[in-house]
């Protein structure tokens, strides 16, 4: 029997060991499926970041050509001198597309929209608003112009004056510089 004790003492040892390597083994095995299970959400939230990226390009790109098709629909109208629906349509524009890139010529010719209606307080408050949020703009040497005809239509000579000439010395040999010109003449005779 002693033979037998040992027996099953050298077997114990051999489970043990055989045990011990399958704990090893199932401890590696759910340490590979728990990196898996990371990969795996790492891409999927690369898939979910990628669908979302490529939405949001093409709903730019919509809204970009939307912005475009409204302004030149709003510009049509008032080409063909329908300056109360210009207005609205512009309105509509700006409000839709607050910073798209048509914006500062929406305003503008909102402005001249207003302007035609003899409505010369408001169009000097867009052409005043276009002066100051859009420096860069290629309407600005046009709305420092038209702000002085507003003020001029006003009855503000001097304010008129003072935008005139500031024209003719910032855009010298410019279309606008001899409008300046000769709205300065009519306001000093």
């Amino acid at each position: 029997f002693s033979g037998c004790g040992v027996y099953e003492a050298q077997v114990n040892d051999s489970i043990e060991v055989q045990n011990q390597g399958i704990e090893n083994r199932v401890t590696s095995l759910e340490n590979k499926i728990d990196a898996l299970k990371q990969e795996l959400n790492q891409l999927e939230m690369m898939i979910q970041s990628q669908a979302r990226d490529k939405s949001e390009q093409k709903l730019k790109s919509n809204n970009s050509e939307n912005a475009k098709e409204s302004f030149e629909s709003s510009f049509e109208l008032l080409r063909k001198g329908d300056y109360v629906s210009a207005e609205i349509a512009l309105r509509e524009y700006i409000k839709d597309f607050p910073m798209g890139s048509y914006t500062d010529d929406a305003k503008y010719w909102l402005a001249e929209s207003l302007f035609s209606q003899d409505k010369y307080s408001e169009a000097l408050d867009i052409f005043n608003e276009i002066i100051v949020e859009y420096p860069g703009s290629e309407k600005m040497m046009e709305s420092i112009l038209k702000s002085g005809f507003s003020y001029q239509e006003l009855g503000d000579l001097s304010s008129a004056e003072a935008i005139f000439m500031r024209v003719i010395r910032d855009y010298p040999n410019s279309s606008a510089s001899s409008l300046a010109e000769e709205r300065l003449k009519k306001i000093r005779r």
